[in-house]
This record gives structure tokens, sequence and C-alpha cells, in this order.
């Protein structure tokens, strides 16, 4: 008995790493997947001109926050853009004239600079995370931003709560 006992307390020991690994590999890929897409848009959303350029890709820290800051630039001027959201709220993905993650509350928060300023200050909340907006005929993208993220769902748990 005390040999089963031990047999299974170190078989659930093994698999702690294991889930450690596949999650920190299924952000990854969705990571990528993100990063590629916003790489080939021109603006991330519609409430900025000027030319976007990444200040700092997409990434999921420690606590499972997504977040990723780009650069508007002007003619004269130029204004950072943060947008942060938890990976495992995502509810939707979904495509329209953007590729948008959607939560079910309002756990997007926003940052924004000041003109010319790189000091960023927290602007508001909402429920759509703007990816990017990439071109119609990349419809694919969509597929392959979801199979990526169902890969972190599945990995957290999530997507068999749903």
């Amino acid at each position: 008995m005390k040999y089963i006992l031990s047999f299974f307390c170190f078989a659930f020991i093994l698999q702690l790493p294991l889930h450690a690994q596949s999650k920190k590999k299924a952000e990854k890929g969705f990571v990528q997947q993100l990063n590629t897409l916003i790489k080939k848009s021109s603006r991330q959303s519609s409430g900025y001109n000027g030319i976007m350029t990444i200040d700092s890709a997409f990434a999921i820290n420690k606590q499972g926050m997504l977040s990723v800051t780009v650069r508007y630039r002007s003619d004269t001027s130029f204004i950072r853009v943060r947008t942060t959201a938890p990976v495992n709220k995502i509810n939707t993905l979904r495509y329209d004239l953007y590729m948008i993650l959607e939560y079910k509350d309002n756990l997007v928060t926003f940052y924004e600079s000041a003109p010319g300023s790189n000091v960023l200050v927290e602007t508001g909340k909402g429920g759509w995370f703007h990816v990017g907006a990439p071109m119609p005929e990349n419809y694919m993208y969509k597929e392959k931003l979801q199979a990526a993220l169902d890969k972190v769902l599945i990995v957290t748990g999530i997507k068999n709560e749903r």
C-alpha cells in the first residue's frame, strides 16, 4: 500500500513540470501568432492616426497578463499606446476590420501617453483588446490565432469550462 501511494505521489509530482512546460509552450505559440499579425498590420485600432510601430511586442508576464505597446508617429509628434489584459479571461476571438480578443467584462486596460511623451497613463478599461488589422484576404490569421488561443485555454483548464 505504501508503494502504491508513493507511486501516485511521484506520478503527480512529475506531471507538474510537464504542465508548466505545456502552458509555456502554448503561450509562446499564441504570442508568436499575435506578433505575426500585428507586424503585418498598419494599425492596431481605428482610434489613432499616423504610422504605427511596435515599441513592445506582445508578451505574457508571469501573472498571465497579455500586453503590447505601440507608437503612432505623425510628421510632428508621436503617441504611445499600451494595452493589457489577462489571457485566461479571453472569451472570444473576433475578426471584423480588426482582429479582436473579446472579454465578458471590462478587463482590458488602456494606457496612453501625451503627444511627444513616453510616459504612459491609464486612460480606461474596456472589453475589447484590438490585436491588429490584417488584410481581408489574410483571414487565415484568425484560424491560426484561434488554434493557438485554444491551446492556451485548454492547458490552463479554461476551455473545458466554456
